[in-house]
């Protein structure tokens, strides 16, 4: 689009741009992201998520305003990985507020996401709450007296920001995910060694737990509407968490939410996101929209590869990028 086109639209509402160009946008977009499927793979260190078809892929748009658009395989269900640490911070941040950052950094790491270097170097103290060492510390941290009412008390929580049934655990995935999460529990492990987290395995356990919950991409983009709102559900009106909380969780997406690529995302794309290996992406712009894609064909950094090209192109053509 033109600068001129974008200073036209920019004199009417983002409600009207939107209703007008979405639309027509989508389809497009869903071409496009067909078309870099057949670059990626799904993931295969989890045993269950290799099952995933790589054919999927959904693009939802959630206005703060309440308007849906969306295309493609919208219902089909999913689950969270590690999309689901931003919705751990944000209760953990609700119960407890920024202290919980005594014990956690809220730095890029620069390494993989599953990586155990940083840890050694830094007394235990993982480098932010999106990579797994940091992930695992939060699930540790969450208000429950074992994994199972840890996972509850997060069920809840999701349930009432949208007004929906709890997400329910797939225990496919979630025995998939234990019986493979060896590296995981060293994470936990090397952070008690430490004296970061009290138990190692329950910690483990509640994360492997909290990736193992299914929803849509439907849900996905309507549960993330809080965090385009300074932490307001703009539906319910209800205040999920507080303006600085919702602040700190949204920044954290943009600086580490799609692992050791988040860089290049800021440069293409330009907007706060989390991803998982599941193939879901949620993005936030700030004051306006979520948008959420799924399609579960990784490229090689653990990032959907078309939900990577569709919000770029949703970027470039309405202008979304925070940085001009």
């Amino acid at each position: 689009m033109t600068e001129i086109a974008h200073r036209q639209n920019a004199q009417r509402s983002d409600a009207e741009v939107l209703a007008e160009r979405l639309p027509a946008l989508l389809p497009e977009a869903q071409t496009l992201g067909q078309a870099e499927i057949p670059k990626g793979t799904v993931a295969r260190y989890i045993p269950e998520l290799a099952k995933a078809d790589p054919a999927h892929l959904a693009i939802v748009v959630r206005t703060v305003d309440g308007e849906r658009y969306e295309i493609g395989d919208t219902e089909v269900a999913f689950t969270f990985q590690s999309v689901s640490k931003v919705f751990a911070l944000a209760l953990l941040l609700r119960e407890r507020g920024l202290d919980i950052f005594d014990s956690l950094s809220c730095e890029p790491s620069g390494d993989a996401f599953h990586s155990i270097v940083r840890l050694e170097e830094e007394q235990g103290r993982p480098r932010n709450p999106y990579i797994n060492a940091g992930a695992i510390l939060v699930s540790g941290a969450l208000p429950g007296d074992d994994p199972t009412a840890k996972i509850n008390r997060l069920q809840s929580f999701l349930a009432d920001i949208c007004d929906a049934e709890p997400f329910p655990l797939d225990e496919a995935v979630f025995r998939s995910e234990s019986a493979t999460g060896f590296r995981n529990r060293a994470l936990a492990n090397y952070m008690q060694h430490f004296g970061r987290i009290a138990d190692a395995k329950a910690a483990a356990e509640t994360y492997f737990r909290q990736c193992s919950l299914s929803l849509t991409a439907r849900q996905l983009a309507r549960l993330g509407l809080f965090l385009a709102s300074s932490g307001v559900d703009p539906i319910s009106g209800q205040q999920v968490i507080s303006p600085e909380c919702n602040r700190t969780a949204v920044a954290l997406m943009a600086t580490c939410g799609l692992y050791d690529e988040v860089g290049q995302f800021a440069i293409s794309v330009g907007l706060p996101a989390k991803s998982g290996v599941s193939g879901a992406i949620l993005a936030v712009v700030p004051g306006r929209m979520t948008i959420a894609t799924y399609s579960p064909a990784l490229g090689p950094k653990g990032n959907s590869v078309a939900g990577l090209k569709v919000l770029q192109f949703l970027s470039d053509e309405l202008g979304l990028s925070l940085f001009g």
